[in-house]
């Protein structure tokens, strides 16, 4: 073999490996770069969940909760609910307030006197109710909130079976 040649392909295989090193570093890298992706996603979802989560406890905090009271009798499954915006104003002197009550969700009820009272009730069976309450100014400019009133079913346990078995006979 030549000797040029012989050099020649020795320095072919070195720039070969060279350009392998080279290659392999810049594999590692990417794999590198990925996992850090990966964890960051996978730690930006869990923020996420964990938001999610707290969303959905500080809107179960803000729903006003009742229970039906346990009075022995089943076809009593109603609780009086009364709403009160009463306390409502408007900061600017001498305007007048508006009430406008509207049922977004839950089992249809009536709400009584009627919606553009500033005091209403209803008597709800177990469910959620969502409220949206406006009040308005005469001067057309208003607020609008969103309550949710969520009325529990009355408690009741199973009998409590005490059984005792016993020689003899019974009259």
């Amino acid at each position: 073999m030549n000797r040029g040649f012989a050099i020649f392909l020795i320095v072919l295989v070195g720039c070969g490996l060279f350009g392998w090193r080279e290659y392999e570093r810049q594999m590692r890298e990417k794999v590198y770069k990925n996992r850090i992706k990966l964890k960051l996603a996978q730690q930006q979802q869990k923020q996420d969940q964990l938001e999610e989560l707290e969303g959905i406890e500080k809107e179960e905090k803000t729903k006003f909760k009742v229970q039906i009271p346990h009075d022995g009798k089943p076809e009593t499954n109603t609780y009086p609910m009364i709403l009160d915006a009463t306390s409502s104003f408007d900061p600017d002197q001498g305007d007048r307030i508006r009430y406008g009550w509207k049922q977004l969700s839950g089992n249809k009820i009536r709400l009584r006197p009627n919606s553009s009272s500033g005091i209403v009730s209803f008597e709800g069976t177990p469910g959620e109710y969502t409220f949206e309450l406006t009040v308005s100014d005469n001067y057309g400019l208003a607020t609008v909130i969103t309550k949710t009133v969520k009325i529990e079913k009355e408690p009741n346990q199973a009998p409590i079976v005490d059984l005792e078995i016993r020689q003899g006979v019974t009259d």
